[in-house]
């Protein structure tokens, strides 16, 4: 034991920490680019087109996280008056983040598939404690697959919501008109993480079986 907490406990907060510096950072990063490179320049006035993550990090949120378990980000600032197509060029925004995240669960589900077959299986006698890269591995994966199901959740100021703007702008307006309403309605999800939590497992467990089909 270390001080109040175990070890492990300690290695799990640092994954933690790790963990959303990398995929938050990456994610804003993602809107930013896309955004710019859509002709909108307001990611580079805003100092938020750059792979600096201390940008897109809001310290007393991130440290937030391990005291009430509730976290939130600095969202980047877009002007969709600059797209030459807004629908098309605000829908690819939105999806920017959703995507990055799936496509890093889905490459390190590959590299932790690649590490299980050749050398976790073969070696494990041999590398005691070794089992902490695959649980940083399983950690990354699940994170990054809730932060993108979580982000599209249609709650403002969510992307969820952004594309109901894009798409369904009546809709929009009714619910910015009820925007208390809708709050509590995302504090109660987030309180029971029901729906995030089933669709995060069953992405999972379907990249999981896409891997485990080709591998072995």
């Amino acid at each position: 034991m270390i001080g109040p907490f175990g070890l492990e406990e300690i290695i799990y907060y640092c994954f933690l920490l790790i963990i959303l510096l990398i995929s938050v950072w990456l994610h804003e990063y993602a809107h930013a680019w896309t955004s710019y490179r859509l002709w909108d320049p307001t990611p580079v006035l805003q100092w938020r087109l750059t792979p600096n993550p201390l940008k897109h990090i809001d310290v007393i949120w991130l440290v937030s996280v391990f005291l009430i378990w509730f976290w939130w980000w600095k969202p980047v600032q877009i002007n969709p008056a600059y797209y030459k197509n807004p629908v098309r060029d605000e829908t690819l925004t939105a999806l920017a983040w959703p995507a990055m995240n799936l496509v890093l669960a889905f490459f390190w589900m590959l590299i932790m598939m690649v590490y299980w077959k050749i050398i976790w299986m073969w070696f494990q006698d041999l590398f005691i404690g070794w089992n902490y890269v695959l649980l940083f591995w399983q950690l990354f994966i699940r994170l990054n697959i809730i932060l993108s199901i979580f982000n599209m959740l249609p709650f403002p100021p969510l992307d969820g919501f952004r594309l109901i703007k894009v798409f369904w702008k009546k809709w929009a307006l009714r619910m910015e008109k009820n925007i208390p309403l809708l709050w509590w309605i995302f504090i109660i999800l987030l309180i029971s993480g029901s729906i995030v939590s089933v669709f995060s497992d069953v992405l999972y467990r379907l990249f999981f079986m896409l891997f485990g089909l080709i591998l072995y």
